[in-house]
């Protein structure tokens, strides 16, 4: 028996058409090959301070989101509130932690 590629797609239950392409792979590759190499660039210009920690966190954060979002299906995965409720709940529930964090390392700087 031939299979088609609708039987493939659909075996055992699971639809894989939500899932990510190969040329999508890549692009979230090029991106991840490109931010590095501004972080390690970034590295070495001789900023101290916040000016080296603040633009790295930033390119960090953004890794993370190609990363979570790509790698781990984010983007297409449960489709549900204009296609983004897990994605939505995810990074809020990130976010949230991030604000905790900072609050917490506030608390101990000044005081508080």
């Amino acid at each position: 028996m031939a299979h088609t590629a609708h039987d493939t797609d659909t075996h055992h239950g699971h639809d894989h058409a939500a899932h990510p392409t190969e040329k999508q792979y890549w692009m979230v590759f090029v991106l991840l090959v490109a931010l590095t190499a501004v972080e390690v660039a970034w590295s070495f210009l001789g900023a101290e301070g916040p000016a080296l920690v603040i633009p790295l966190l930033v390119m960090m954060t953004v890794k993370f989101f190609l990363v979570a979002g790509a790698f781990m299906h984010l983007y297409f995965d449960l489709k549900i509130l204009n296609g983004r409720l897990f994605t939505w709940a995810f990074f809020g529930a990130i976010l949230l932690a991030g604000a905790v964090y900072a609050a917490v390392i506030a608390s101990f700087r000044f005081n508080i």
